[in-house]
């Protein structure tokens, strides 16, 4: 077993690269039962980049839209910090109104997420077992007789050694990107040619958009395919008054030309969700058992080998083969990474409200009930001379009435050319703000705090400790660079706060003739010279930096052998 593992971890490291170290961990997926209890579905035991253990408690993102379940590792009967997981409480049907074009107005209802599951990783030096708090209590769950005990949960089939991994490209140091999965549902073993066309295109769509196409550097893009027995998904026929899984009562299944046609496929991909015909959802327990082939995942996509248009949005984004079902996953994307709101105004009576004069709790970043000028959050992209609140139909950023699913009292920064509102269009400045931010703050997932332009622990020589120069000599102090993919970055070295001039490049010569001054510190400044996030609200987030000390001394002292 420690041979297999080491072989196994030894391969994931080759797979991150050589910066990232791996950690065994357990990784369980968890299912909540009618009584809210959380259910162990599957265990296995994988290898962790070494920044993908648990998130604090403290930098998990807010969201209004997501249940947590509280937990705290056990070793040896010694209690750890309490971590949160955020788990969706809603299924998202976003689609265009013109199924045809996939663009445009939105036709959307939210439901309540009836398959709802999680996954739980954590690194096996650190827990024993888990406490959980669930709406049905507090569990004790034992991590060691669970895994002793793999072989016998419910997916104990769904092993990753029966996923295979695609990686295109290479993962690039884990602990330092945004690492998207893509899973697909619906692919015999003789397809995956397929599968692997459909993750191209769904790729190309989501990185033709900016800002994703800006910072597509900052993404490690992965893709497992999954051999389901047969192909496509469940197509319930249409059945006035339905309410079972077995039919579909929404009248748009009258026109599907599959209608009636059910398949055996790996993730249990289907048709008319809650009953409604374009939602395409999946058995969400085998999602997250399949992710277990690449455990460091942040967010998970899921494209389905069915040609009628249709998708989801929750715990992961769903498209089906459809060319035009991208945009959902891009809208999507929206609301799961950026944690954005739906800009339009049909109505979803009992939605979680929000209120950014009170605060408790605030509004996401697009939407907002705030209407005195000075204090909403988006005032800095103000077009000049829009009136606030915004009439309907004026161009430019402003306060436009609706948002949220409320045609009054929640507003919106633009009126209707923005990806939450509308499908095909492109993000608007709030929304493009939020995305850069989210990637330099944090919260999703690994990095914790967000990503480093300065790639961690790349610095040379390293930093923790005072370095030792002697004087007359050259020294080379250098670090790796993460560069968004469009755009530039500033990259300034500094010797005790002063810029030292020309030197703009990742290497730096330092050489000092004299003891004097006998400490010094050198520092690299990098910056995201980027226009998407407005310098009044950057929050110190687009520069980052290293320091070294240096202790001058003179080797000449040292020449007779003598100390």
């Amino acid at each position: 077993m420690q041979s297999k593992r080491r072989r196994c971890g030894l391969l994931l490291l080759l797979a991150m690269g050589a910066n990232a170290w791996a950690l065994p961990a357990h990784y369980v997926v968890f299912q909540f039962d009618t009584q809210g209890r959380a259910v162990p579905m599957f265990h296995a035991e994988v290898e962790l980049a070494a920044d993908h253990g648990p998130l604090p408690l403290e930098l998990v993102g807010s969201d209004t839209e997501t249940e947590r379940v509280a937990w705290r590792p056990i070793r040896n009967g010694v209690l750890g910090s309490v971590r949160e997981i955020e788990v969706p409480r809603f299924l998202r049907a976003e689609f265009a109104h013109d199924a045809q074009t996939g663009v445009g107005e939105i036709d959307a209802r939210v439901v309540e997420a009836s398959d709802r599951s999680f996954v739980l990783r954590v690194a096996l030096d650190e827990a024993d077992s888990v406490e959980l708090a669930t709406d049905a209590g507090p569990q004790r769950v034992d991590l060691v007789a669970l895994a002793a005990d793999a072989a016998s949960l419910p997916l104990a089939a769904m092993a990753p050694a029966k996923v295979e991994r695609v990686v295109a490209p290479a993962a690039a140091n884990s602990g330092n990107r945004v690492d998207i999965l893509v899973l697909g549902d619906g692919y015999t073993s003789a397809q995956q040619a397929t599968f692997d066309t459909h993750v191209t295109a769904l790729k190309t769509a989501i990185f033709a958009v900016s800002p994703y196409k800006d910072y597509e550097s900052f993404v490690n893009w992965q893709s497992g395919f999954v051999a389901s027995t047969q192909s496509g998904a469940d197509h319930p026929p249409y059945q006035e008054g339905c309410t079972t899984t077995s039919c579909c009562a929404d009248i748009a299944a009258q026109g599907d030309g599959a209608a009636g046609t059910f398949v055996s496929t790996a993730l249990d991909g289907r048709y008319c969700t809650s009953q409604i015909h374009r939602l395409l959802s999946m058995n969400s327990s085998k999602v997250f058992t399949a992710a277990a082939a690449y455990p460091n995942w942040d967010k998970i996509l899921v494209t389905v080998n069915d040609p009628l248009y249709g998708g989801a949005g929750g715990s992961y984004a769903v498209t089906s083969a459809a060319t035009q079902a991208a945009l959902i996953v891009i809208h999507e994307y929206g609301h799961s990474f950026h944690k954005l709101a739906d800009e339009y105004d049909s109505p979803y009576p009992g939605f979680p409200a929000c209120n950014d004069i009170t605060g408790t709790p605030a509004c996401e970043a697009n939407a907002t009930n705030q209407t005195n000028a000075t204090l909403v959050k988006w005032r800095s992209w103000f077009t000049p001379d829009n009136p606030i609140p915004t009439p309907a139909g004026i161009g430019g950023v402003g306060l436009f009435e609706g948002a949220r699913y409320l045609t009054n009292g929640m507003y919106r920064p633009v009126h209707n050319t923005c990806l939450m509102r509308s499908l095909g269009t492109n993000f608007c400045p709030v929304c493009r703000q939020e995305y850069v931010k989210m990637l330099y703050r944090g919260g999703y997932g690994r990095p914790a705090s967000g990503i480093d332009m300065i790639e961690p622990g790349s610095q040379r020589p390293g930093n923790a400790a005072a370095i030792a120069y002697a004087i007359g000599t050259t020294r080379t102090f250098t670090a790796t660079l993460l560069r968004p993919t469009v755009g530039s970055v500033g990259v300034q070295w500094y010797l005790d706060g002063l810029a030292i001039p020309a030197a703009t490049g990742e290497t730096h010569e330092f050489k000092q003739a004299t003891l004097s001054p006998a400490t010094r510190t050198l520092e690299l400044r990098v910056t995201d010279e980027t226009a998407f996030v407005n310098a009044t609200t950057a929050d110190g987030l687009l520069v980052h930096s290293r320091a070294w000390t240096i202790e001058v001394g003179d080797d000449r002292l040292f020449a007779d052998g003598f100390q």
